[in-house]
């Protein structure tokens, strides 16, 4: 079930355990989906409540989809930013966020607050002040937090398959592992190339469980906790961005976390 245009709540769609619908501050009928944890700040945000316009409308968090599918007159760039400032607020998250350069591979990275970006699918820290983000239009964002450090990673199949969930599982020594709203099996049409790349995942000869490899990819690596929200992106078209259903004409949500102040 989808987003009612006019924001009730009831009307979104029930998350797996381990998540919770809340509003988005400052935005009318907007939500964003909080992992249910203390050690960490984060959000899940969906494409509702910004500014954005056309395919890319309205809380778009990618420049590079504001620049490809936007609406360039219109000041994209400032869009995005102010789109950005919107979303930190469910988190009450830094104005720069610690970024990657997403390459659909297994890099994981140490976040540095300054510098440029690196070519990596996820990047971690233990510093208080310091807000990740990772972007996806169905790929799976994955939150990993350890005693000391947490990280997030963006998980598409390929970097599934290349093992990017162990490595950020690992870099964290990760307690517990969260998996967003991402395509679903119902949606995931595959060739025999991505079943056989995850044979303990397929639903049939066409379909693949991503959430079900994240958390087979995270138990390898040694998490004891693992939950997926289990919200299909392509079914929602209100909700969330999705490359697949849209034919790349789209924007991208985020995951973004930080440590609690």
């Amino acid at each position: 079930m989808t987003l009612d245009p006019r924001g009730s709540r009831n009307r979104l769609p029930a998350p797996g355990a381990g998540f919770v619908w809340e509003p988005l501050p400052v935005v009318d009928d907007a939500y964003y989906l909080r992992p249910d944890t203390d050690r960490v700040r984060a959000a899940y945000t969906t494409r509702q409540g910004g500014v954005s316009n056309g395919p890319v409308g309205k809380l778009n968090l990618s420049l590079a989809a504001e620049q490809q599918h936007g609406d360039l007159s219109a000041g994209g760039p400032v869009r995005v930013f102010a789109n950005r400032d919107l979303a930190r607020r469910a988190i009450d998250g830094e104005r720069e966020w610690a970024t990657v350069r997403q390459v659909h591979g297994d890099g994981v990275v140490q976040a540095k607050r300054r510098g440029p970006r690196l070519d990596a699918d996820g990047l971690f820290t233990d510093m208080n002040e310091t807000t990740l983000a990772v972007i996806s239009a169905d790929c799976v964002l994955v939150l990993a937090i350890g005693a000391d450090r947490f990280g997030v990673a963006h998980a598409g199949w390929r970097g599934l398959a290349a093992g990017v969930i162990e490595n950020i599982v690992r870099a964290v020594d990760a307690t517990e592992v969260f998996a967003g709203p991402a395509i679903g099996p119902c949606c995931f049409a595959v060739g025999p190339e991505v079943i056989e790349a995850f044979p303990g995942a397929a639903t049939d000869e066409r379909h693949v469980d991503l959430w079900l490899a994240a958390e087979q990819a995270a138990k390898r690596a040694g998490a004891p906790s693992f939950r997926a929200a289990r919200i299909c992106t392509s079914c929602n078209a209100d909700l969330f961005y999705s490359h697949r259903r849209d034919k790349g004409v789209t924007g991208r949500q985020a995951l973004i976390a930080r440590y609690p102040s």
